[in-house]
């Protein structure tokens, strides 16, 4: 055991260089933040008012926590603009060492207005008040992190931090776009977008699905299939989308301008072999 702590923990405390300065976010993004906040499914981690919440109780494996987003005791939102340029681009809290599951080599790929734009409306809100648990691993976690597992649980092991952030997204329902938010989903569907393993939501959480054109079942879906499956949580079938691994209530707040853009990008990807379960 003395080694699983120690293996563990050289994993956890490892730092990552990511200095960043940042002026106060414009206050006149804040509506479009709070869009992004909805949409890119950081609700699903931190609760519906941003105040907290648990994630994961699963002991033996781990407690992790998503931690109130709002402005902290003293904090400028200068301060919390660049505590959020590290959580989201870079993973990493104020000390440089890696978040607990948090999604940052997806959310890598935002751009630096997207990362001001939430980062306005996250300053907007009221500071929480009711006290949250902290995240902790328990030997199962600490196991897999001392043998080279979790692939991913550690999102800033995997972010080239050398790379910038681009300053605008695409937009107007493009290929591009498309392209630009379908990166959100490699965290659960892989960089290829074929499924396969997740590293978020613990042991129970089932294989992703197979997104390109191989998956028959998905590829006999339309447009409008798609659309209404990410607002209602509802495959065509009638069959229901399991909401606790896949976002679609988040997803589904996107525009129909994003939606379809996804739509097009993933009509486009190359067949690759994976899980068949839309």
């Amino acid at each position: 055991m003395i080694f699983v702590y120690a293996a563990s923990e050289a994993r956890l405390r490892r730092t990552y260089p990511a200095d960043v300065s940042l002026e106060a976010p414009d206050v006149m993004l804040a509506a479009r933040g709070q869009e992004l906040v909805r949409s890119r499914g950081c609700m699903d981690c931190h609760g519906e008012a941003l105040a907290g919440k648990v994630v994961i109780d699963e002991q033996p494996f781990a407690r992790i926590v998503g931690t109130p987003l709002g402005l902290r005791q003293g904090e400028s939102p200068r301060a919390l603009h660049e505590r959020m340029y590290r959580a989201l681009h870079h993973g990493v809290d104020a000390r440089g060492r890696s978040l607990l599951m948090m999604p940052s080599a997806q959310f890598a790929s935002l751009s630096r207005r997207e990362i001001e734009a939430m980062s306005a409306y996250v300053a907007s809100l009221p500071r929480a008040k009711a006290p949250i648990p902290r995240s902790s691993l328990g030997p199962v976690a600490r196991s897999l992190l001392a043998t080279g597992g979790l692939d991913g649980f550690l999102s800033a092991e995997r972010i080239d931090h050398r790379v910038p952030a681009i300053a605008l997204e695409p937009t107007g329902g493009t290929f591009e776009q498309g392209r630009h938010l379908a990166q959100l989903c490699t965290g659960c569907h892989q960089p290829n977008l074929a499924g396969g393993r997740m590293s978020h939501g613990g042991p129970a959480a089932p294989l992703a699905s197979n997104l390109t054109p191989s998956n028959e079942r998905f590829a006999a879906w339309t447009r409008e299939d798609f659309l209404r499956a990410m607002r209602t949580g509802k495959r065509p079938d009638g069959t229901a989308i399991d909401g606790r691994y896949m976002p679609w209530r988040a997803i589904g707040q996107s525009s129909d301008e994003e939606l379809s853009a996804l739509w097009i990008y993933l009509r486009s990807m190359p067949t690759e072999v994976g899980s068949d379960e839309p």
